[in-house]
């Protein structure tokens, strides 16, 4: 006779409506199959914190426990039973395996709060209870979510995230330029994650990008003739191609949305570097607009995309090696709106880091993480030379930004004393002097000038130094590198608007003139022309008659010489 413990010895960890299935094919009846599994003996367990669908449960023996076999059965049962799980595991997965925490309910799939549906925040609790996903902490990012299963789903990519998210915020940018262009939605109240505490909002789901939309297909009228906007929304994914278990997440987004009887038209667009096979018919045959960089934008835009991640990636080969990539990602990404501030804290830090390697030489690091014992911080650039190691704080704003005192007075008591320790406590740095420098591309006031100064001055145990937009640009200048000069010039030094401020004292004349800075605020609702009253048929026949009356009249004679 059959047993439960020699159905998982040989096959493996399944769910208990997959052991049912084989011990009625065995002869049992349907009955006998569940007192079985549920009397299977003590190495056959099962898991707890994760239900699946039809009260069924993921069964596996002891001796499975934690091994390749049950992390692969479990991710598999869960992604073809489980609509909730599923989804949102596989879309941690296309994610390098790691998200900020607060975007975990985008992409999970699963809503805030909505009847009958497992909330985002449930699917997370329920996943971490069973060791799929966990949560961490990681420095300049804040709270994430990654995936676990002892590694045998994938380790999370740290690396990649931090120029993952900066690559998307691009996506989102130029998808946002877009729509304004088309006028798909209104042109100031489209909302896209990341700027500000609030992630974009529709229905019950949150997205990475939502705004209304007065498109003629989707508006629709209120009793008293007024507009009422659809809305067009919009998740995006950076540095992965989506197959149909990543697609899935989206995919119940729309569908759950689409159940809800008061909500309003909406247009769902999904961009990706690229789609499977599968992926791709998969969403069609929803109605879903799929989208990448390189046809909604073009190859240009979609190539610069492409570079900058694989640049902030490996952002220290690249500041060593290929410096010149920093100026043909300001000219690839230039189209889309607010990409240069965007690149411009990203991208300085390799310049640092091309800099102080040609001009001093050393090793370098950029965007090294560092923790000692509950201290944690992320170093921008970090050379190391013979008994020194050297440490800059890189910040990249437009050339007119004045770096204030506080802002540099954080940066002395909250970072400055932690990476000293951090770094004195590796042994091959225990006896090197340790530099720490504040770089920026733009300025500093008296104030900040002053308290760099006074902590140089009492400080021993460590030198402390500061250079400016003119000085990073003196130091650029040294370099045999006139291409980089020419860069820095255009995409940080001589922004035209800074150019015009110094030459025109742009803010004194703006109070000479006594202008209003405020922005008029829009209206709530824009102008939509009424739709054409349709006529009545005693109009329609009264047109028809006067035609056919015109067609009939003979025509005219002509005049006489």
């Amino acid at each position: 006779m059959i047993s439960v413990e020699s159905i998982l010895l040989a096959e493996g960890p399944a769910l208990s409506s997959e052991i049912a299935r084989k011990l009625v094919a065995q002869g049992c009846s349907p009955e006998v199959a569940r007192q079985r599994i549920s009397r299977a003996g003590s190495k056959v367990h099962r898991l707890k914190g994760l239900v699946f669908p039809r009260n069924a449960r993921f069964l596996y023996h002891a001796k499975h426990e934690g091994t390749e076999q049950y992390w692969t059965a479990l991710s598999r049962d869960i992604r073809d039973a489980s609509p909730a799980y599923g989804p949102a595991l596989a879309a941690l997965q296309a994610r390098d395996g790691v998200v900020p925490l607060e975007q975990f309910a985008i992409i999970s799939g699963s809503p805030i709060r909505q009847q009958g549906q497992v909330s985002s925040e449930t699917v997370l609790q329920r996943l971490e209870a069973v060791h799929l996903i966990e949560r961490g902490e990681m420095q300049g990012v804040g709270p994430v979510v990654t995936l676990r299963a002892d590694g045998y789903l994938g380790r999370p990519n740290f690396q990649r995230l931090r120029a993952r998210l900066v690559v998307e915020k691009m996506l989102l940018l130029a998808l946002r330029d877009w729509a304004r262009r088309l006028g798909v939605a209104s042109y100031d109240k489209i909302e896209i994650r990341g700027e500000t505490d609030r992630l974009p909002t529709f229905g019950t789901f949150n997205w990475d990008l939502c705004g209304p939309s007065y498109m003629v297909p989707i508006v629709r009228r209120q009793k008293d003739g007024r507009p009422k906007p659809g809305f067009l929304v919009g998740d995006v994914i950076a540095g992965s191609s989506v197959d149909e278990h990543a697609i899935a997440a989206f995919i119940r987004k729309f569908s759950l949305s689409s159940y809800l009887k008061n909500l309003p038209p909406f247009m769902p667009v999904m961009m990706a570097d690229g789609y499977t096979q599968e992926a791709f018919n998969l969403g069609r045959s929803h109605g879903l607009m799929l989208a990448t960089p390189k046809n909604l934008f073009g190859r240009d835009v979609a190539v610069g995309l492409a570079t900058l991640l694989e640049t902030l990636s490996k952002a220290a080969a690249v500041a060593v090696a290929k410096p010149e990539v920093i100026g043909e990602l300001f000219d690839k990404l230039s189209s889309i709106h607010g990409a240069d501030r965007n690149l411009r804290g990203s991208l300085f830090e390799l310049v640092v880091g091309h800099v102080v390697h040609a001009r001093f030489g050393g090793s370098i690091d950029v965007n090294h993480l560092i923790r000692f014992d509950t201290f944690k911080a992320e170093i921008d650039v970090r050379r190391v030379v013979a008994g020194e190691v050297w440490i800059y704080e890189c910040k990249g704003y437009q050339p007119d930004h004045m770096i204030d005192a506080p802002e540099v007075e954080a940066w002395l008591t909250e970072k400055v004393p932690g990476i000293y320790s951090a770094t004195k406590a590796e042994d091959r740095f225990n006896s090197s002097a340790v530099h720490f420098e504040f770089w920026t591309s733009g300025g500093f006031t008296d104030a900040a000038i002053a308290a760099l100064t006074a902590a140089s001055n009492r400080t021993k145990r460590y030198a402390i130094g500061w250079k400016s937009g003119k000085e990073v640009r003196s130091e650029l200048a040294r370099l045999s590198s006139s291409g980089m000069t020419a860069m820095f010039d255009q995409h940080f030094l001589k922004h035209p608007i800074a150019v015009f401020d110094r030459r025109h004292d742009g803010a004194g004349a703006l109070a000479d003139l006594s202008v209003d800075p405020t922005i008029p605020v829009d209206p709530d609702e824009p102008f939509v022309p009424a739709l054409p009253k349709r006529p009545s048929r005693q109009e329609i026949r009264a047109e028809v008659e006067a035609a056919m009356a015109y067609e009939r009249m003979p025509p005219p004679m002509p005049a006489a010489e």
